[in-house]
Parts: structure tokens; sequence; C-alpha cells
């Protein structure tokens, strides 16, 4: 039996280790998927926290591993709309993301290649010298500009950008070294931004 059915297995049949694999396997792409639509880390950790709880209680009915995926990105999505449009959630976002409903991305399956792209990213950017990783995580992954980061880190702007040289030039190799297809994704991601 291969190794995906075990845990396929284990997991319909309510062992916790089918669980903990499904989370440790999808739970990282998920939280960038959640925070890229609230932009609040607890609010992510208890939707995906929820999508998962959800997820366990109807095992039941899960036939393929990409029924799960799908669950779990469909669930997460709508959890976190749910928030957003909440009366008491949306002077928080009445300035940023007011009309984020009108404005989201219809294709459900572009947003979870996105978010699972960026969980590869993040698992090669850990892999990186320290300051490279924190400055590429900063400046990429979380949104800061120079200024910010110099603020954060103590630290000159001649010394971030070339942190940030350092870990993309890193990471062409990285990707190019692994898979073609990677190295392109990794490409069109920071083009496209």
């Amino acid at each position: 039996m291969s190794t995906n059915l075990i845990h396929l297995s284990n997991f319909k049949d309510g062992r916790e280790s089918g669980l903990r694999h499904y989370m440790s396997q999808f739970g990282g792409s998920l939280h960038y998927f959640a925070y890229s639509l609230v932009h609040d880390r607890a609010v992510c950790e208890e939707i995906v926290s929820d999508s998962f709880y959800k997820l366990w209680l109807g095992r039941d009915k899960i036939k393929t591993v990409e029924n799960i995926r799908a669950f779990l990105y469909l669930s997460t999505r709508n959890a976190c709309y749910d928030y957003l449009v909440c009366p008491k959630n949306k002077i928080r976002f009445e300035n940023n993301d007011g009309d984020f409903l009108a404005n989201a991305d219809p294709d459900l399956e572009s947003q979870i290649i996105y978010a699972e792209l960026i969980d590869i990213i993040s698992a090669e950017v850990e892999k990186l010298p320290e300051l490279q990783a924190k400055v590429f995580r900063m400046s990429y992954l979380e949104g800061f500009d120079t200024n910010e980061i110099c603020e954060l880190l103590g630290t000159t702007a001649s010394t971030v950008y070339f942190a940030k040289s350092k870990a993309i030039s890193s990471l062409k190799q990285i990707f190019k070294r692994k898979n073609l297809k990677y190295y392109s994704l990794f490409f069109a991601y920071f083009l496209l931004r």
C-alpha cells in the first residue's frame, strides 16, 4: 500500500496520525492563503484550525486526498469571507479591503496554487543564512519596505539590499537545480508582484 493511501486510511479510520499528516501537508499554505484574505495572523490560525476540525468531523465522507485539499481551501476561503463581512469586523477593513468580494479572484484553483507556491518558496527560504532568510521573508512575504526592515533589524539599507540580492540569487540556483518548472514559477511570482 502506498504512503498516500496509508495516510488517507489512517485519517478515515479516525487515527490522529492521519490528521497530523494533512495538517503538516496543507497547514502552511492554508495559513498563507487565509492571511492573504484577512491580514490577521490570530484570525488565520483560528480559521485554519476550524477548517481542520470540520474536516475531521466529516472524515467519513472523504474519498481522496484531492477531496481533503479542496475541502480545506473552500472551508478556509468561506470562513475568511464570513469573517470579513461580519459587521464587527467591517470597520477594520473599510479603508483596506472594503470591496474584497468584488475584487476577489474568482479562480480558487489559482489562489491555491499561489499559496502552495509560497509554501514551497518558504521551505527553501528557511534553508538560507539567517539574515538573508529574515530579509527575504520580511520583504517579499510580509510586505515590509527597505526602511521598515532596516528599522526592525537595526541595519543599513545597503545590508538589506545585499541580503535580498543574495537570497534571490541563492533561491534562483536552488530552483534551477531542483526543477525548471519551479524555477519558472519562482520568477513569474516575483515579476508579477
